[in-house]
C-alpha cells in the first residue's frame, strides 16, 4: 500500500488506487479472528520516549463483530467481547493523503508486522470513502474495501503495564497533514496525540475489534 487519501470528515484510510485495495497481504491468520503465534518486536511511543513492544501471541479480532476480511478484523465498530477482562488501549496513527518512506513507520507500509492481521474489513466507512472513487461503482468499492491491505502505522500507548504482557484494543486515529504528522511522532506521546484529536488535527478515534498482545520494555 502507498498513498492514502483522506474520506470527508470522517477521515478514513483508502489506498491510492484500486489495485492497492486488493486485500492481497498474507492474512497472518491460523483462523479467522486469531492470528498466527509469532515472536518478535516493533517499536512504539509512550510518553516521550521510544520502546519496544515484544509479541508473543497472534492477534485476537472479535468474530462477534462481523467482518469480511480474511483475518475477521474491522475497523468502524466497537469490539464486543474482548479476549481478557484486562487491557489497555492501542492507539494506531495512520498517515493519510502523503508518502513517507515505508521503513520511517513502526509497522511499514507494505509489510505484515509482527503478529498484526494482514487485511481488515473497512465496508463500515463506505459512504465516507465512496467521493474518493467515482469511478468505481458501489459494488466495486464495496468489494475492495471488504479485505483491506492493513497501512502503514505508528504505535502510541497510555500506559506500560508495569511491562507485563496482556492484550491491547487497537484504535485508528489518521492524519491528513504531514507537518501535523511530524509533531505527533516526534512528540512520542499519546496524551500528545489525543490532544490534537482534540483539536481536530487529526481524524476521530476509530474504534475496533482488533487486539493485539504484547509487553512493553
Amino acid at each position: 500500500m502507498t498513498a492514502l487519501l483522506v474520506a470527508g470528515s470522517f477521515g478514513m484510510a483508502a489506498a491510492s488506487s484500486q489495485s492497492d485495495m486488493s486485500g492481497d497481504a498474507m492474512s497472518n491468520a491460523m483462523k479467522v479472528g486469531k492470528g498466527v503465534n509469532e515472536f518478535g518486536l516493533t517499536r512504539a511511543n509512550f510518553e516521550g520516549n521510544t520502546l519496544d513492544f515484544r509479541y508473543t501471541k497472534g492477534f485476537f479480532c472479535d468474530t462477534s463483530v462481523a467482518a469480511q476480511s480474511t483475518t475477521g478484523c474491522e475497523v468502524g465498530e466497537k469490539f464486543q467481547e474482548a479476549p481478557s477482562n484486562h487491557f489497555d488501549p492501542l492507539y494506531v496513527l495512520v498517515p493519510l493523503g502523503f508518502d513517507l518512506p515505508a521503513m520511517s513507520m513502526e509497522c511499514p507500509a507494505g509489510l505484515v508486522c509482527v503478529d498484526h492481521p494482514g487485511t481488515l474489513d473497512l465496508t463500515r466507512i463506505e459512504p465516507a470513502l465512496k467521493p474518493l472513487y467515482p469511478d468505481l461503482t458501489d459494488e466495486q468499492l464495496t468489494e475492495a474495501l471488504k479485505n483491506f491491505d492493513t497501512p502503514g502505522h505508528d504505535h502510541f500507548i497510555t500506559d506500560a503495564n508495569n511491562g507485563r504482557p496482556e492484550w491491547w484494543d487497537v484504535r485508528v486515529v489518521g492524519v491528513t497533514d504531514q507537518d501535523e504528522y511530524n509533531k505527533i511522532v516526534a512528540h512520542k506521546s499519546a496524551s500528545y496525540l489525543l490532544k490534537q484529536v482534540k483539536a481536530g488535527k487529526t481524524t476521530p478515534v476509530l474504534k475496533s475489534n482488533l487486539f493485539l498482545f504484547f509487553s512493553v520494555r
